[in-house]
C-alpha cells in the first residue's frame, strides 16, 4: 500500500515528485583520482577512490576540471540512465557492451550513458560509494579503490576487469562493483534444488556446500535448518542434465553417490560421496565434480533437462570400393591400401603432413602423389574432443581455406603450430577453435611412449597456463598440456604430438625420440647442422638405438614448420606466399656459411615482379633472395630484431 505522502503526491498530479539523484561521469571521477595521486602513483600503490559520485560535486578538484580547458574532453553533464528490456537481465552475450569505467562486459540490469564521451557504464560503476557493507561480511566494510591500469580478478564472479574494485584487506577480498553492490535475497525458494525455503547465512566461511562440496567464503551461502542443507547461491541454479567434452554420454546432477572411492572425470581428483556430483546413468563408475563439469572449456552451456536425446548421425570418411580400396571424401581418385617398405622423405601424408615411417597407408591409384596414413584416412568426419565442448568437423585445407586476411593454412589451438593438413574445426558459429590431426588423435587416457604412466587433461586452467613442460622446458600459457596423476610429469601438446619414432634417409633404422637429459658426452653430433647434441637447446633429439650413432635435433629432422606442405600457397596479412622446401644443397651451403636451416623447413616466398625479389621467413629470421639477370640466386639473411643487418656469404645456385 502506498504511504499517505506518496498518495498525496499522486493526487496532486505529480508536481511534487522527488527528483532522482544525478551522478557524474565515471570518466571524470577517474580523471580526478589520477590527478590527485599523480605524483605518488606506481604499480604497487593503491589509493581509495574517495571522490563522490553525485552531481553536482563539491569536490574542489572536480570543480577545477569542470572549469578547465587544458585537460582534454571533460564530461561536464550528468550521465543519463539506460534500461535493457524493461529492466530485465540482458541477453546480449555477443560482447558488444563494455563498461567505460571497469572495461568489463559483465551484464547487469541497469546502465548509464554519458552524452559527452559517448560511453556506457554499469549502474554500479556509476553510483559506487566510497564504502559499503556487504551482507556476506557484516563486520567489515568494503572500500572502493582505483589502482594504476592493471588487470583485476573478482573473487566472486571470477572474471577480469580494470580500474575500479571494492576490497576488504581483512578477508583478502576483491570484488567487482556489480558483484559488491548486487542485492542478496534473504530467502530463496527453488523447488528443483530443495523442497524447503533456503535462508541466507552470512557466516559461511566454514560450511562446505552440499552440492559442490567446497567451502567458498566469497559466495553467498544459504541453508535449510530443517534439513541441515547448505548450498552456495550459484549452486542452487546448477543445471540438472548436461553434456561435457570429457564424456560421450549425458551426465546428470545427483545429490548422493554410492559408497566407494571415486575420481573426477575431469580433474582426476577424489570425489567425496557425501556431496553432490554429476554422474552418468549409462556408465556405473563415472562421476564429475560439479564445478569441474561446468567449466567453460568443458561444458557447452546448455541445460538438456527435458530435451530428448537424439542418436548421433555418423558420417563415414570414405566409401569402401573393394577390399583395400576406398574413395576418401578429401580426394577424387580411388586410394589403395599399401604396406610400408622403403622410406621416401618426399611422400607426405596429406592429412597430418608427416612422412610415412612404418605401417600401412593409402596411396592414390591414379599415379598422383596423394597419400594418407591409415589412421588419418580413418579420422571421423565429426568428433567430440576433450579440448572443446562443441562437436568438431573435419575439413580439408585448400588454398582458399580461411578468411580474407589468412588463407591456405590454420593455427592449431592445442600445439600452436601452423598447418596445411586436415583440420578439425568447431561447428558452432563464432567459435574460432581448430585442431590439427595429430592433436585431434590425442584422447584420455593418453599413452605417451616416453612415459610409463597414462596422461590426462587434468590440470585446472590457471595451473595449466603456469605449468612448465618437462620436455621443452617452456611455460607457454596457450599451449595445452597433459599431466600424469601418479607423478608430476607434464608435457605440452607440441612435444606430445611429435613422432616418437621417425626415419632419416641415411639410416635404415627407426630413430627414437630422446629427452635432452638423456644426452651425454658420448652423444654424437647432429647429422644435419653438425653441432653437438649435448649443447643443444631443450626439446629433445632423435637417436638411433641400433649402434649406428645417428643423432639429429628435432627441428633438423622434422623442420621448424613440420605441418606446412611444400608447394602450397598461403595468404597471411593480405600478402601471398608460396611454401617451398629447402634442398640438401641449400642446407649444406647455408650451414657452411653459419646458418642453420633444415632441409625440411618450409620457406615462405613472396614474389615481387618489379624488382624480381622473393621474401621468405623462417622463425625469427627474414631472408631475402635476389634473382640476378642470369637466374643465379644470392641469399642474404638478417635478424628482424637486430640493430644492424649481418650479411651472410653469397650462395650461388
Amino acid at each position: 500500500q502506498p504511504s499517505s505522502s506518496t498518495q498525496a503526491t499522486i493526487d496532486s498530479g505529480g508536481d511534487n515528485l522527488p527528483t532522482q539523484p544525478l551522478f557524474i561521469c565515471p570518466s571524470l571521477r577517474l580523471k580526478v583520482h589520477q590527478l590527485k595521486h599523480k605524483k605518488e602513483a606506481s604499480s604497487d600503490n593503491l589509493f581509495p577512490l574517495n571522490t563522490s559520485p553525485h552531481f553536482p560535486s563539491s569536490d574542489q578538484q572536480v570543480q577545477y576540471l569542470l572549469d578547465s580547458e587544458s585537460h582534454g574532453v571533460i564530461c561536464k553533464l550528468p550521465v543519463v540512465p539506460l534500461f535493457w528490456c524493461n529492466n530485465k537481465e540482458s541477453d546480449n552475450d555477443d560482447g558488444e557492451f563494455y563498461c567505460g569505467a571497469c572495461y568489463g562486459s559483465k551484464h547487469g540490469t541497469n546502465y548509464y550513458f554519458c552524452l559527452t564521451c559517448g560511453k556506457q557504464f554499469h549502474k554500479e560503476c556509476v553510483e559506487s560509494p566510497f564504502e559499503i557493507n556487504h551482507p556476506s561480511y557484516p563486520f567489515q566494510s568494503l572500500q572502493l579503490y582505483c589502482p594504476p591500469l592493471s588487470l583485476l580478478f573478482c573473487n566472486c564472479c571470477e572474471t577480469n576487469f580494470l580500474q575500479m574494485f571494492y576490497q576488504c584487506p581483512t578477508y583478502n577480498l576483491t570484488m567487482h562493483p556489480v558483484c559488491a553492490m548486487k542485492p542478496i535475497p534473504f530467502v530463496i525458494d527453488h523447488l528443483k534444488r530443495h523442497q524447503h525455503s533456503l535462508t541466507f547465512f552470512p557466516r559461511q566461511c566454514f560450511l562446505p556446500c552440499n552440492v559442490c562440496g567446497l567451502i567458498k567464503d566469497r559466495i553467498p551461502t544459504y541453508v535449510c535448518l530443517r534439513c541441515v542443507f547448505i548450498v552456495h547461491r550459484d549452486c542452487i541454479y546448477f543445471p540438472r542434465v548436461i553434456r561435457i567434452s570429457r564424456h560421450h554420454h549425458r551426465i546428470s546432477l545427483t545429490s548422493y553417490l554410492p559408497p566407494g572411492k571415486w575420481s573426477c572425470g575431469v580433474c582426476r581428483q577424489n570425489v567425496d560421496n557425501k556431496y553432490g556430483a554429476y554422474s552418468c546413468s549409462k556408465c556405473n563408475n563415472y562421476f564429475v565434480h560439479t564445478r569441474c563439469a561446468l567449466r567453460g572449456d568443458v561444458w557447452d552451456g546448455e541445460d538438456l533437462e527435458g530435451v530428448p536425446e537424439e542418436p548421433e548421425i555418423i558420417v563415414e570418411p570414405f566409401e569402401t570400393i573393394a577390399d583395400g580400396i576406398i574413395l576418401h571424401f578429401s580426394h577424387g581418385h580411388y586410394l589403395k591400401l599399401k604396406t610400408f617398405k622403403v622410406y621416401d622423405e618426399n611422400k607426405l601424408c596429406q592429412g597430418c603432413v608427416l612422412p610415412v615411417y612404418e605401417g600401412s597407408y593409402y596411396s592414390c591409384t591414379d599415379e598422383c602423389d596423394f597419400i594418407l596414413h591409415e589412421a588419418c584416412a580413418n579420422a571421423p568426419r565429426k568428433k567430440h574432443h576433450a579440448l572443446h565442448p562443441h562437436p568438431l568437423t573435419l575439413k580439408v585445407v585448400t588454398n582458399e581455406y580461411g578468411d580474407l586476411n589468412n588463407k591456405g593454412y590454420f593455427y592449431c589451438n592445442a600445439c600452436e603450430r601452423d598447418s596445411c593438413g586436415f583440420v578439425y574445426e568447431s561447428s558452432v558459429e563464432d567459435q574460432d577453435f581448430r585442431l590439427d590431426l595429430q592433436c585431434a588423435l590425442v584422447t584420455e587416457p593418453f599413452e605417451y611412449q616416453g612415459h610409463k604412466h597414462p596422461l590426462f587433461l587434468a590440470l585446472k586452467p590457471k595451473v595449466e597456463r603456469a605449468a612448465k613442460c618437462h620436455i621443452c622446458g617452456k611455460k607457454d600459457r596457450h599451449c595445452r598440456k597433459l599431466n600424469c596423476i601418479e607423478c608430476d610429469f607434464i608435457i605440452c601438446f607440441k612435444c606430445a604430438t611429435l613422432p616418437y619414432k621417425a626415419r632419416y634417409k641415411h639410416d635404415k633404422h627407426l630413430l627414437t625420440f630422446c629427452k635432452v637429459e638423456e644426452a651425454s658426452d658420448h652423444s654424437g653430433w647432429c647429422e644435419v647442422c653438425e653441432r653437438k647434441i649435448i649443447y643443444s637447446q631443450k626439446g629433445g633429439f632423435y637417436a638411433c638405438n641400433d649402434y649406428c650413432c645417428t643423432t639429429l635435433h628435432v627441428h633438423c629432422l622434422l623442420g621448424k614448420h613440420p605441418y606446412m606442405k611444400s608447394g602450397h600457397t598461403i595468404i597471411t596479412q593480405e600478402k601471398a606466399f608460396h611454401t617451398l622446401a629447402l634442398t640438401d644443397l641449400h642446407r649444406k651451403r647455408l650451414s657452411a656459411s653459419g646458418g642453420s636451416i633444415s632441409k625440411h623447413d618450409s620457406v615462405e616466398t613472396m614474389k615481387d615482379p618489379r624488382n624480381q625479389r622473393a621474401y621468405f621467413s623462417i622463425e625469427y629470421l627474414l631472408h631475402i633472395i635476389t634473382i640476378s639477370p642470369v637466374k643465379r640466386i644470392q641469399l642474404i639473411a638478417f635478424a628482424t630484431t637486430a640493430p644492424n643487418i649481418t650479411e651472410l656469404p653469397a650462395i650461388w645456385i
